[in-house]
């Protein structure tokens, strides 16, 4: 398998495409308020990607691949998942 993929086939489900793309607070933004059209989100904060959050020493923690709070303090996390993972309600629910 190659495993290495020209940059003109590479689409958003890239994680490193995704990851730059969605850094961006409009687009970040955006993404969001579509997903939760309900939500009424005036203003993000910079995203970050691959935030990683460690509660204890000794407990795993997680790693997001984009991390952002609104301007009332809500967490945002945006995931791309490209895999048909088995364990996928499990995760969010760890998350």
């Amino acid at each position: 398998m190659n495993l290495i993929q020209k940059w003109e086939d590479a689409g958003l489900s890239n994680d490193f495409v995704f990851s730059k793309v969605m850094i961006d607070p409009k687009i970040c933004q955006e993404v969001i308020q579509h997903v939760l059209p309900e939500l009424k989100i005036d203003h993000i904060k910079l995203p970050n990607s691959q935030e990683e959050i460690n509660f204890a020493p000794d407990a795993k923690g997680v790693r997001f691949d984009v991390f952002t709070r609104d301007t009332k303090n809500n967490c945002y996390d945006i995931e791309m998942q490209v895999a048909d993972e088995k364990d996928l309600l499990k995760r969010a629910r760890y998350y």
